[in-house]
């Protein structure tokens, strides 16, 4: 699929979630960059199952992407990433909060350098609202954002879906905020900030059910 053809992704996320949102574009033509510190995507090494190889939870969520490795806390790879902003679509980032900004490359920082990138970012709670400063990850965005609540047995403990939906699902809904900026800056010349909750991605994903706790509270 060549839909998103000749478009750069600068692909700053880890684990699961972003990375999720990153190939999906890969696979939709976007030549993604994947930038890694140092010690490699923390998932390189979980869930191995052949000795000194990339674990199959890695390749699964980073195949048709390249990458490339640096320090971004010194100043020789800041400077890399400065360069890789100004010729990138689009770039992306799933740290804890506060982390990209004390990195140096807040979104005002990064459309001084390129006007008409699209930055996304994944936080767990969103950048506002009394859970800003919290991190996530799948049990706690599944735990708050409510999908907990429609599992589990009668009388007995929620349960967790194996389905991950806090993750991957959140990785979807970033994706469609980011071809909706990519859409207007076709028409404007002007990237934009694009950020998804994973709490807010689980609910949105839920909400149907919610709607069935309503009914049931009343008897219908």
């Amino acid at each position: 699929m060549e839909a998103l053809k000749g478009f750069r992704i600068l692909d700053m996320t880890h684990v699961q979630a972003g990375p999720t949102a990153s190939q999906l574009m890969a696979w939709m033509g976007a030549d993604v960059i994947k930038l890694e510190p140092p010690t490699g995507d923390v998932t390189r090494g979980q869930l191995r199952d052949v000795p000194n190889a990339d674990s199959l939870y890695f390749t699964m969520l980073n195949c048709n992407k390249r990458s490339i490795t640096l320090n971004m806390k010194s100043a020789e790879g800041n400077q890399v990433v400065v360069e890789l902003l100004k010729k990138s679509d689009v770039v992306m980032e799933n740290f804890g909060p506060g982390v990209i900004d004390r990195l140096g490359f807040s979104w005002e920082k990064v459309h001084r350098i390129n006007p008409r990138i699209v930055m996304a970012s994944i936080k767990g709670f969103g950048s506002s609202g009394p859970y800003a400063d919290f991190k996530a990850y799948e049990n706690v965005a599944q735990a708050m954002g409510g999908a907990m609540s429609t599992t589990g047995v009668p009388e007995g403990p929620p349960f967790v879906t194996g389905a991950q939906i806090g993750d991957s699902g959140t990785g979807l809904h970033l994706v469609i905020g980011i071809l909706g900026a990519l859409h207007q800056r076709n028409r404007t010349g002007e990237g934009q900030y694009v950020e998804v909750a994973m709490m807010d991605g689980v609910m949105n994903l839920c909400r149907v059910k919610f709607r069935d706790h309503q009914r049931l509270t009343r008897g219908g």
